[in-house]
């Protein structure tokens, strides 16, 4: 008996088997028909005629009728005006042949037989009314990041964290037809092989202990799960306490980084405490524990001590707290397993890190963090928030108007856009470090941030101080890096490279001197209506301004000492450096939120001095001014409890020692100078030699002590706290071996972690290669 032809709709039905209909315009590869109904070309095998169902008078289907597929199951034709049925006649298929079209069967995807790992059998009524209870099936275009919490004012209820069906969005296959591809401006949760459920992972305590104990937690070691939640637990301060530090975090440190919505985030902490008034962090999604303690940490470095005091904390407890409560947000993001169950509180916290990891001395785990955040906000959707139409009808005044649906896909939205902003700031600031960058502005059509109040989510000029201005306008000065970078790597000779150099510094000058917004322009009054940390944010722009100068002149700096072809480079750090110190020193006179950029940027403003004082005759004016600038940088970074600090202080002691020295040899030299012409010294003899880099580390990390062990050192001899250790002599003398000789090449620059920041610029090997690579 022969085979008879297989008639199937190729576009796919509906749930109900109704045959799904498209229009002219929509072909794909599946449905290549032109838009005169033409059959394919004969290059697409498998199609044997096609019949449509409207404006052509081949057609084969009359109105009415139903169509029988290869499993038998009928589905009725219906005519549209302008709508066309594709049906497609392959092939007949041998008995027991797969069927390369409905591939999942004629009952569409089941989980239970199709899924590389297929779900358990005997799962009781009670387990499934359960899974069904906390889970709501959606199709992927409809499934955005879920912030958990209610819509900005209201205050009808609080919604905890614990609720997982706000907060890990469930994210399944259901029967049915062919899902399409994610809406431009929705944040999805697609896995690196396909579609995930993250609704199938429970973060309680329940879920924890599954982990392996050999399961790296970069944070508080020794202990095992249980232990370490209620050890988090133990760490949590009064209810009080815990609004106090995250309402300052909101109103006075959030506009630097704008990585979390303020009045969601409060009405997510109410929730979570409101059965007895205490927060159980085992009863609370792990991520977003993570996030809070992020906040935390921050809030109490940037306190003030008789603010924090004020709070009920000592003084003592606020270094110490600091320290622990980022170990408790790494060990939170580690136990909730964070780099498998993506969500957008993992980013936050980790981008909210930023604000203490460096002053700890946790720069290169930071560092690996962001690297996990990059990777997470892509599989969240981050780079694809592109402009919908809904934001075209937005102005000043519909704010208010806005149903709890709109306002929550503004914020979600909004968020996501802040969050992945930072993330390439951060990337793109640290390219002066690592050299390269790992998010391509070509590769994402997110836009910046919108400037909406977080209350009102009205809509306001760029003129007006909105909650993200600083970060729009730091993101301007971001985005010059990765071009600047391409183009001096694009250039083959020293004079190209140097013009796109000074291209690069005409560039970034205009940019903060005519298209800086008037609240953040050092030149415009403050009006008195502007937030309160207006004053803070313009004086942030103006260190990175003047820091990001130093960055862009960074590949000749070291030349321009030596070579008065690069004279400009020079000049131009050294008017960076000093507007730096004094932005830092005002900074720290006052009472506003401690800032980790304020130590990094003086200490590379204070190294580009001191390198300027090695290559200056005794007698010019500059030599006394520098010296006394460096001096002074000294003093306050060692008034500073951070990592920064003291190794910004000891390195800049170091060299300032170091020159003295060299100043005094250099004038026994010139004394002499008449006596080595007079005994004809051999020409060789006479050369003048390099900066002796290993002596000077040997001489930088000094007797064996608490500073040789905050340097992390691989030497097993020289740990004993373990990276991250601060310094306790902050003292601005160098301490020049008092203990034990140590061999020269134990000191080596290479066997010790980064000093410095990587938003910084100033990486180990441009430090000791580069910079100090001279003549004396």
């Amino acid at each position: 008996m022969a085979l008879q032809p297989t008639r199937r709709v190729v576009t796919g039905h509906d749930a109900d088997g109704v045959a799904t209909f498209l229009s002219d315009t929509s072909l794909s590869p599946a449905s290549p028909l032109a838009n005169d109904g033409s059959a394919p070309p004969p290059s697409v095998p498998g199609f044997i005629n096609i019949a449509k169902t409207h404006g052509f008078p081949d057609t084969s289907v009359a109105q009415g009728d139903v169509f029988t597929d290869y499993y038998g199951k009928q589905m009725p034709l219906t005519d549209d005006t302008g709508v066309t049925c594709r049906i497609v006649d392959f092939p007949p298929l041998p008995e027991d042949a797969p069927d390369e079209i409905n591939f999942w069967g004629p009952d569409g995807y089941d989980p239970k037989k199709h899924r590389v790992y297929p779900r358990p059998e005997g799962k009781t009524s009670q387990d499934a009314q359960h899974n069904a209870s906390n889970s709501v099936v959606t199709s992927p275009h409809d499934v955005v990041f879920q912030v958990p919490g209610l819509t900005p004012g209201s205050a009808t209820s609080h919604t905890t964290p614990s609720q997982h069906n706000i907060l890990s969005p469930t994210y399944t296959l259901s029967n049915g037809p062919v899902q399409q591809a994610p809406q431009p401006g929705t944040i999805d949760f697609p896995g690196p092989y396909g579609q995930i459920q993250l609704g199938d992972y429970d973060s309680r305590l329940k879920s924890v202990q599954i982990l392996d104990d050999g399961y790296m937690r970069n944070g508080l070691r020794g202990l095992g799960d249980e232990d370490l939640i209620a050890f988090m637990q133990l760490l949590l301060p009064s209810r009080r306490q815990i609004h106090q530090l995250v309402e300052y975090q909101i109103d006075q440190v959030s506009w630097y980084h704008v990585c979390f919505h303020g009045p969601t985030f409060l009405d997510e902490l109410n929730g979570a405490t409101t059965k007895g008034g205490v927060l159980q962090v085992r009863d609370t999604d792990l991520k977003w524990i993570a996030l809070l303690f992020s906040v935390m940490a921050a809030s109490m470095f940037s306190v003030s001590e008789s603010q924090a005091l004020s709070w009920g904390f000592q003084s003592d407890e606020k270094q110490k707290l600091t320290r622990q409560w980022f170990k408790c947000c790494v060990t939170s993001l580690n136990l909730a397993d964070y780099m498998r169950c993506h969500h957008i509180h993992s980013v936050q916290a980790i981008t909210v890190l930023s604000m203490t990891a460096h002053v700890l001395g946790y720069s290169t785990t930071q560092s690996t963090l962001l690297g996990a955040a990059y990777k997470i906000a892509q599989g969240l959707g981050l780079q694809r928030l592109g402009l919908e139409d809904d934001e075209m009808s937005l102005t000043t005044r519909t704010g208010m108007l806005m149903v709890p649906a709109q306002r929550q896909k503004i914020v979600q939205r909004e968020t996501g856009r802040r969050v992945w902003a930072q993330l390439c700031i951060q990337d793109w600031f640290s390219i002066a470090f690592s050299e390269m960058y790992s998010v391509n502005p070509l590769h994402f059509v997110t836009l910046k941030p919108s400037n909406i109040d977080d209350t009102s989510l009205q809509v306001y000029p760029d003129e007006v101080p909105g909650q993200p201005g600083f970060l729009n306008f730091l993101y301007d000065i971001a985005r010059l890096m990765p071009n600047i970078h391409d183009a001096i790597l694009g250039s083959n000779t020293l004079f190209t490279k140097y013009e796109r150099v000074l291209e690069a510094d005409s560039k970034l000058r205009q940019l903060v001197t005519e298209r800086c917004p008037k609240f953040l322009n050092v030149l415009e009054p403050l009006d008195p209506t502007w937030p309160s940390w207006t004053p803070w944010a313009r004086r942030s722009v103006q260190l990175c301004y003047h820091h990001k100068t130093i960055m862009i002149h960074r590949p000749f700096l070291a030349r321009s000492f030596t070579e008065p072809t690069f004279n400009f480079s020079r000049r131009a750090c050294l008017s960076a450096s000093k507007n730096i110190l004094k932005e830092a020193k005002q900074a720290f006179d006052e009472e506003g939120p401690a800032l980790w950029i304020d130590q990094a940027f003086m200490v590379a403003a204070g190294i580009t001095l001191v390198l300027d004082l090695f290559h200056r005759r005794k007698g010019e004016p500059e030599l006394m001014e520098h010296k006394k600038l460096v001096e002074s940088t000294i003093n306050t970074l060692s008034k500073y409890d951070s990592m920064i600090g003291a190794r910004g202080c000891r390195m800049l002691a170091s060299l300032l020692a170091e020159q003295s020295k060299v100043c005094t040899s250099n004038q026994l030299g010139m004394n002499n100078k008449r006596a080595v012409e007079d005994n004809d010294l051999d020409g060789a003899n006479g050369k003048r030699q390099k900066f002796d880099v290993p002596r000077f580390v040997e001489r930088f990390v000094g007797d064996k002590s608490s500073f040789t062990d905050g340097l992390g050192t691989n030497y097993p001899a020289m740990q004993s706290g373990g990276p991250g250790a601060v310094a306790q002599n902050n003292s601005s003398t160098l301490a020049n071996g008092n203990g034990r000789p140590v061999e020269e090449s134990a000191f080596s620059y290479e066997t010790f972690e980064q000093l410095f920041p990587p938003q910084a610029g100033i990486s180990n090997s441009f430090l000791f290669e580069d910079l100090l690579n001279f003549d004396i």
